[in-house]
């Protein structure tokens, strides 16, 4: 398929992406699903333009609505080519001719050689001037202010290591098979795989791979979990007998690792909301060779059928619902889809799932909260607030559950503080309270 021809469907592609509350990922799916006539080689130059521009959207969409009359898909993606693909206007005119004439055909005014002249300058005074760094890269105007205070002068720093692709992150099951092994059998298999650096169990792919042809993940030797998330089930540290429940189990992935961690010894409950994914956890339970973990629907506003668990269970997991402001580099759509708002709405849920679950621990018991976000108002003032409202709990320092080796690199008083930037992984954070009654 030509150059133009490809343009034209990343146009179109980009406008339901702008239009859709669902992910960049899901849409491209669908998108790709409904012309399968697009080869391997087509989807490939797409989603180079659809994700580049995503990830940049908020600077493209500020760009294209200053210098154009009629700001769309097309002169964000135009955009795109001039401030990421360096093209000058000779190189549009002659890439994307056909979709240009068909936008002044629909009735667009359009000047390619005016247009490159404001977009070149309007970038120019955005990224020299220094005056709206978030603007500059491509991040909403309020991020710096939600992260935590001690980090807040780095936020740079952090919105450029948000702004990076990041490498798929693998957990290996060490009863099954050792990193290093893993390794080894994934290279024979052609793939390059390396070792994690915060959790013995990762290991990180340099490209994406096709997990369901891969025999180590077919016998459920691997699996996909972000580095960061791992360490979480290094904290619950699950032993033989425990009853351990993940309260917001989801695609079960920490479900999995405690289940692997302590053998397949502990008493686990998975509890979601929805039917369908705790079937799909069943199913991916029964491949890794854990398939004793109990799996219980619970309703939004109560308990549902863990109630019977109140008070009974030694560890309990609340990996709540949040932002994703951790995980941008692997969602960078969460930019331009982020609000105050949504937020604030987050930190509200958190609250009363951590409120609703903490009833679950038994005395004695731990309540390990966690979130894939790096916002204050999610993180430590979630728990501020809990334990200012429950005196049952106390705050366990996080440090005291890692190696010693990772504890003062990895938490900051008392929690589980994990940034991109510093860390090269996803940003993360991780609460223990302890039940005293």
């Amino acid at each position: 398929m030509n150059t133009s021809s490809l343009a034209g469907h990343t146009v179109e592609l980009l406008d339901r992406v702008i239009r859709s509350s669902l992910p960049t990922d899901r849409v491209v799916h669908d998108f790709y699903r409904e012309r399968r006539y697009l080869g391997s080689h087509d989807r490939k130059w797409i989603n180079e333009k659809i994700y580049g521009i995503v990830r940049n959207f908020i600077l493209l969409r500020e760009l294209s609505t200053r210098c154009s009359i009629a700001p769309g898909p097309l002169p964000i993606f135009l955009a795109h080519e001039i401030i990421v693909g360096r093209l000058r206007v000779q190189d549009l005119e002659r890439e994307y001719g056909p979709v240009l004439e068909a936008y002044r055909l629909s009735g667009s005014e359009l000047h390619v050689d005016l247009f490159f002249s404001c977009i070149t300058e309007a970038h120019l005074k955005i990224t020299e001037q220094g005056a709206d760094l978030p603007l500059a890269h491509s991040f909403p105007d309020f991020f710096p202010d939600m992260l935590v205070p001690d980090v807040r002068s780095e936020s740079v720093d952090i919105m450029t290591s948000l702004n990076h692709e990041a490498k798929v992150s693998i957990r290996v099951d060490l009863n099954r098979i050792s990193r290093e092994d893993a390794v080894r059998v994934l290279a024979d298999e052609g793939i390059t795989a390396e070792l994690g650096q915060y959790s013995p169990l990762s290991l990180y792919f340099s490209n994406r791979v096709n997990l369901n042809s891969e025999r180590l993940y077919k016998d459920g030797m691997i699996e996909v979990q972000e580095e960061a998330s791992q360490l979480v089930g290094l904290i619950v540290d699950p032993q033989e007998g425990e009853l351990i429940v993940d309260a917001c189990a989801g695609a079960g992935g920490k479900s999995l690792e405690v289940a692997s961690l302590s053998r397949g010894r502990a008493r686990i409950y998975a509890l979601d909301v929805d039917d369908a994914r705790l079937r799909n956890l069943g199913t991916r339970a029964a491949r890794c060779g854990y398939p004793a973990i109990e799996r219980l629907k619970v309703n939004e506003r109560d308990l549902g059928d863990a109630v019977s668990l109140t008070s009974s269970a030694d560890k309990v997991i609340v990996d709540a619902p949040c932002s994703g402001s951790g995980t941008i580099r692997r969602n960078p759509d969460k930019k331009f889809r982020l609000t105050r708002e949504s937020v604030t709405r987050h930190s509200r849920y958190q609250l009363e799932l951590l409120t609703r679950y903490s009833d679950l621990v038994r005395p004695g018991g731990i309540l390990v909260y966690s979130t894939c976000s790096i916002f204050f108002e999610e993180n430590r003032g979630v728990v501020e607030s809990f334990i200012a409202a429950d005196k049952r709990f106390i705050l366990d320092d996080a440090g005291d559950h890692l190696s010693p080796e990772k504890r003062e690199e990895l938490t900051k008083e008392g929690f589980l503080s994990i940034y991109p930037h510093r860390h090269g992984i996803d940003g993360f954070f991780a609460a223990v309270l302890r039940r005293l009654k």
